[in-house]
């Protein structure tokens, strides 16, 4: 009980003075600002009440501007009221009558927005009577009526070709404008740009005229490879085509490899020089497999080595059409190379003409050679022109060569093959059973040893080429004819006498003479009966050079035969008739 009383005593507030009318303070503080928020709020309806009276005016002077004018809407009619209009209070109810009146007016149209007028009052005639609905055209019409329709060329591509040059800003060729409606484009040399290609490319494409496009040394860029790709992707009428030396590198190959893979028209491809590497010859190899058309392929100089090797396996492998194939100019040199190649020439039965020159093969690569050799039954053409075979390779070369029955050419030049190899080699090609037409052996020189077999070859083959760079110590003296000069020194000193009734033709005494033969002493009798003023060694000589059969005889035919060979414009002498002739036979008479 102590501890409550305690705590009454604690709470006591006896003491503390009571502000007993702090509540009525706050009401009336609150109902003052009521009054001056009310009073604040009169002012304001009032000011946009006259602003609002303003714009009415301003809306019916616009209003009686626009019906002045000779244009009106469509069935509209309006009364217009000319009373001036007094300034009066409006309430905030009737503004906002007004403000909903406006805003339904000017929803109807945007013609209609400031125009005082209700929608019942709007008398719009029927669209469908008023505007007729047109014919339908179709779709394809209606699209072109927005935008222009392009040109119809039919066979003028040298206007499709000119039209797109104009499109692209690249300069015309005028001489291929001539060249689209041939069969044949050449365009060497020209620097083209992918702007050029790209006109080039729709002038072609469609073509049927042209079959065979050159576009030789030209540095094509990726996208005008890109054109390239389209146009035989959509052309059917090109057979061959040129890029040799454009220089398309790994990107332009991989922009041609869907076009190479899926064209079924192309049967000659030119990719030499192109600098294409072991990365593009990836694409281009996996395009060519795809083919079927493809039957002769240029990838000359295009620095293919070892690690193209299953590449050139699997192209050698599946491709069923290619007959011939240029590898030259590369270094296909190693063993692994060889291998590939040798397997994949082994599944192939299409290939015709393989060429392998200027590769630096060596004698690393005979084993494969031979067994090139002697297992192939299509290759009827190998080129290994400048390559580093020596004469001990060439012995190998020959014993495959014997064995081999479809081979028919056989380019062997510029090796360092030297005279031993040179021999052993047509020695091989000596046999009947050999089906080898031309060895060609270009700048390799031989002893005269080799004479005996290309004897040989000429009289069991006469239809054997063997073409060498020539026959080492194979030659013989000539001196001068003797009989010619002999001859010549007989013309000149018959007629050499200062008399003229002493000069003599030899021509005509030769002629004279009978075709057999005569003693010397016969034949000198001869020449002093024609009066022939010649030297007695001379006619010495001439018995000696023309000696006959039998001892001490002119052999006066071979005498005849061998002048008139040298002199054919010989004249037997005319006779002259006497005197005195003429006048026995009238005596006669």
């Amino acid at each position: 009980m102590e501890d409550i009383e305690n705590v009454v005593e604690a709470l006591d507030y006896s003491h503390v003075d009571i502000w007993e009318d702090y509540d009525n303070y706050d009401v009336y503080t609150e109902e003052e600002e009521e009054e001056e928020l009310r009073a604040t709020d009169k002012i304001d309806v009032a000011t946009k009440a006259v602003t609002k009276v303003g714009e009415v005016d301003i809306l019916a002077i616009k209003v009686e501007e626009e019906e002045e004018k000779p244009c009106r809407p469509i069935g509209i009619s309006r009364q217009v009221v000319t009373t001036e209009s007094e300034e009066t209070l409006i309430t905030p109810e009737e503004v906002s009558v007004a403000s909903e009146e406006t805003t339904t007016e000017s929803s109807v149209h945007p013609c209609l927005r400031d125009i005082d007028i209700s929608d019942s009052q709007l008398k719009l005639e029927n669209p469908y009577t008023v505007y007729q609905i047109p014919p339908d055209p179709g779709l394809i019409p209606a699209f072109w009526t927005l935008y222009e329709p392009p040109p119809i060329y039919q066979d003028d591509y040298g206007r499709k070709y000119h039209d797109a040059a104009k499109r692209t800003g690249s300069r015309p060729i005028e001489s291929l404008r001539h060249m689209l409606v041939t069969d044949e484009v050449n365009l060497r040399y020209y620097g083209l740009e992918p702007r050029a290609m790209r006109s080039i490319c729709e002038g072609l494409t469609g073509n049927t005229f042209v079959r065979k496009v050159d576009l030789k040394d030209n540095k094509l860029s990726e996208e005008a490879c890109g054109h390239l790709n389209r146009l035989l992707l959509e052309n059917n009428a090109i057979i061959s085509l040129s890029l040799s030396a454009c220089r398309i590198g790994t990107n332009g190959a991989k922009k041609l490899r869907k076009a190479i893979s899926m064209n079924t028209t192309l049967k000659v491809l030119d990719l030499g020089d192109c600098d294409i590497g072991n990365e593009g010859f990836e694409h281009i190899a996996s395009a060519l497999s795809d083919n079927p058309a493809l039957e002769s392929v240029n990838l000359s100089g295009n620095c293919l080595n070892e690690s193209c090797s299953e590449d050139l396996r699997n192209l050698l492998s599946n491709m069923e059409t290619l007959k011939h194939l240029d590898l030259s100019w590369n270094s296909l040199h190693s063993v692994e190379t060889w291998k590939a190649l040798t397997d994949g020439l082994g599944k192939n039965e299409t290939l015709l003409s393989l060429d392998l020159s200027w590769n630096g093969l060596g004698s690393a690569c005979v084993p494969y050679l031979c067994q090139l050799l002697l297992q192939s039954r299509s290759i009827e053409k190998l080129n290994l022109n400048r390559n580093g075979f020596t004469e001990k390779d060439a012995v190998h070369i020959a014993t495959a060569l014997a064995k081999n029955n479809t081979l028919q050419e056989l380019h062997l030049g510029n090796n360092p093959l030297k005279a031993q190899g040179a021999l052993v080699l047509v020695h091989a090609i000596t046999s009947p059973d050999v089906a080898l037409r031309l060895l060609d052996l270009e700048n390799v020189w031989a002893n005269k040893d080799i004479l005996r077999e290309l004897e040989m070859i000429e009289k069991l083959r006469p239809g054997v080429v063997v073409k060498l760079g020539g026959i080492l110590s194979n030659y013989q003296l000539a001196g001068p004819n003797e009989k010619k000069i002999l001859l010549e020194r007989a013309n000149y000193e018959a007629m050499m006498p200062k008399r003229k009734k002493q000069r003599r033709d030899f021509g005509q005494f030769v002629i004279s003479l009978l075709d057999k033969e005569i003693s010397r002493p016969r034949f000198i009798a001869l020449v002093k009966k024609f009066r022939l003023k010649l030297s007695k060694t001379l006619v010495e000589e001439i018995m000696n050079v023309f000696e006959g059969t039998r001892k001490n005889t002119v052999d006066q035919g071979l005498l005849k035969s061998f002048y008139l060979k040298e002199y054919p414009a010989t004249r037997p002498p005319t006779q002259k008739k006497r005197k005195g002739i003429k006048w026995m036979e009238e005596d006669g008479n």
